[in-house]
């Protein structure tokens, strides 16, 4: 019999842990300079929002850059949201075993990356992870959370491992070799930054933040010189403060935390990150982790991973990998922060 929890606690659904600075205000609108010197896009894209910031620095844009930028952002959704049946990535996950099948050059390239990501950390970061997480009670339906019976978990278990993948880079074909299930909701927002990213450089823009859920891309500087400045949310129940100022410029920046979805029973908590390599709610005490790479795809499915590691083995994977990693440890007395060396150059110290 599955155990009820006595005590729930459930946030809002998992979400980037990152706050624009105050820096970020739009130009023109904040009294920060000319209406012309930055132009802004926003809309609703992957169940969050998306914004754009680009400095033009004179390059003639076509008129409908907002239309195209949306168009771009709408498309991947429907390729990777698991809330449509008739996504390709949902009809992928039904497709026969074993079967090579065709799928579009996002798709391929997502592929791709988690493949890397997932060989690269060991199976910390492991797309196929879904029906634990659904097994938990954190899948998209939001069913009431369970403590499942340890027979469930080792039988869920047989069916994750994004090693039964494969791909074939030629013929642009994925297989799935087992009854696995895809979710790349800990990839593909960061991939759809880099995809907006590949646009606005077709015009041959220099300056340039590009946001979507959290996820972020930044080149070049703002309109008044300054490199763009974002803040690290210090963890709480309640999102607003900052626990670190940063400046960057040609990076990319991720944040996982899970602070704020999660139960308890009888005093024990259990968070919704699931380590795919266990089935079980992972129990360190890493709050947060903010990666910068030089792509938001990267950065995504790293920061996931590095949450399955906790503390200790985030910091190893990241000075493996060159990355430059900030983590928020929790401590009785709050949170300690804990940084790689390549990490200290972004710190603003404010």
């Amino acid at each position: 019999m599955r155990i009820q929890p006595t005590k729930k606690i459930i946030k809002t659904r998992p979400g980037a842990s990152f706050l624009f600075a105050c820096v970020l205000f739009i130009a023109g609108l904040q009294g920060c300079g000319k209406k012309s010197e930055q132009l802004v896009f926003s809309g609703l894209t992957m169940g969050t929002t998306y914004q754009v910031k680009i400095v033009p620095n004179n390059i003639v844009l076509s008129n409908n850059l907002a239309d195209q930028i949306d168009d771009r952002l709408q498309g991947l959704d429907a390729i990777f949201t698991t809330y449509q049946k008739t996504s390709e990535l949902m009809r992928f996950n039904q497709s026969a075993i074993k079967q090579p099948q065709v799928v579009s050059q996002d798709m391929f390239e997502v592929m791709t990356i988690a493949k890397q990501v997932y060989q690269q950390t060991n199976g910390a970061f492991d797309p196929t992870v879904g029906p634990l997480v659904n097994l938990w009670g954190f899948g998209p339906d939001y069913t009431d959370q369970v403590i499942p019976q340890s027979e469930e978990i080792t039988q869920h278990l047989l069916s994750v491992g994004l090693n039964y993948l494969l791909l074939d880079q030629q013929a642009r074909t994925a297989t799935r070799q087992f009854d696995i299930e895809l979710d790349f909701s800990a990839i593909a927002k960061g991939y759809a930054v880099d995809v907006v990213a590949e646009l606005l450089a077709s015009y041959g823009l220099e300056h340039y933040l590009i946001e979507v859920g959290g996820e972020l891309r930044l080149k070049g500087h703002k309109a008044n010189g300054q490199r763009w400045k974002i803040a690290i949310e210090k963890p709480s129940m309640e999102p607003g403060g900052v626990q670190e100022a940063l400046a960057l410029e040609n990076v990319a920046v991720a944040t996982s935390g899970d602070y704020r979805n999660y139960f308890e029973i009888e005093g024990k908590r259990y968070s919704h990150t699931i380590d795919p390599r266990t089935g079980y709610p992972i129990a360190h005490k890493l709050a947060s982790v903010t990666v910068i790479a030089q792509t938001a795809a990267r950065a995504d499915a790293f920061a996931t991973a590095m949450m399955v590691l906790g503390p200790e083995g985030a910091l190893t994977l990241a000075e493996q990998n060159d990355l430059a990693v900030y983590l928020l440890v929790k401590q009785s007395g709050g949170f300690e922060p804990r940084t790689t060396t390549l990490f200290t150059q972004y710190l603003l110290g404010e």
